[in-house]
């Protein structure tokens, strides 16, 4: 099974239907949407399991956090196509690979092939009803993105996740093509701006009619102490719930605590935690 750069149309089409009736079974996308996105793309390497014509099996291998990500149909499980997926994957190196949902059949998979966890990321969920806006502190303005805030935009992205593995890297080319999603709105990433300066932001996230994210949110080291976490959140909140959202989720490193206590006194609780595993150091 040798893995391709690129992927022609039909088999896109296919992993698509491949990953929603994995999702189907499972009740959790096997695809984050980083992943999602790089089926369109050159910059990721694709494993495809067929039987006969149909895609079975489906790995992806990305170079920029030296992750993958993998997914068998439901009716074609216990047939060694994950072994073989995963086989590839660790061709590259000691992939790191994510597990998405908390399923004993991934823990159990990735133990007997030497895998262990080395990284949580916490989905946590809440009811919307009526949402208040925020009290805003004296000399800071709420505000949707413009273009014009796109570079100051990345700039307090790049401050504020320095450290996270994959949010810390967001570039322009990123944002474009989140500019280009159906879900884009301008008035749904939330600008915390004292001045002409951009503290933080709250980027809001619309799935449907009724179901809403706080897909990032972040302020910038140099405006801690403003109290801009708690007020940026609540404003997405009331924006989303103003919009017809009846309930809103997210995701949080599993490790990281003040973000965890921010969002659990907002009212959220933890639905599940997806797993990244890598090798043991005997594997």
């Amino acid at each position: 099974m040798e893995p391709t750069d690129s992927l022609e149309p039909q088999d896109r089409l296919a992993v698509i239907e491949l990953a929603a009736a994995a999702e189907a079974a499972d009740g959790t996308p096997p695809l984050n949407e980083e992943a999602t996105l790089a089926l369109m793309r050159d910059d990721a390497l694709h494993w495809l399991a067929r039987d006969g014509d149909a895609v079975v099996g489906y790995a992806q291998w990305q170079a920029n956090n030296a992750t993958g990500q993998l997914v068998v149909h439901p009716h074609h499980r216990r047939q060694r196509i994950g072994s073989s997926l995963l086989d590839g994957l660790r061709s590259r190196a000691k992939t790191r690979v994510w597990a998405f949902g908390t399923h004993a059949p991934a823990r159990a998979f990735a133990a007997a092939r030497g895998l262990a966890p080395v990284r949580g990321l916490t989905m946590m969920e809440r009811v919307l009803a009526d949402e208040t806006a925020p009290a805003v502190p004296e000399g800071i303005t709420l505000r949707g993105f413009t273009d014009a805030d796109a570079d100051a935009f990345l700039a307090v992205n790049a401050a504020a996740f320095v450290h996270h593995p994959e949010q810390g890297h967001f570039s322009a080319a990123d944002l474009a093509a989140r500019q280009a999603e159906d879900w884009w709105e301008p008035e749904g990433l939330i600008l915390a701006v004292e001045g002409d300066e951009v503290l933080g932001f709250h980027w809001t996230k619309r799935h449907d009619a009724t179901t809403g994210e706080v897909y990032v949110l972040g302020v910038d080291p140099r405006a801690s102490g403003k109290g801009l976490g708690k007020v940026l959140l609540q404003a997405g909140l009331s924006r989303l719930a103003d919009g017809g959202a009846t309930r809103v989720i997210l995701y949080v490193e599993a490790d990281n605590e003040p973000a965890l206590a921010l969002y659990r006194r907002a009212g959220f609780e933890v639905v599940h935690t997806d797993t990244l595993y890598g090798p043991t150091t005997s594997s």
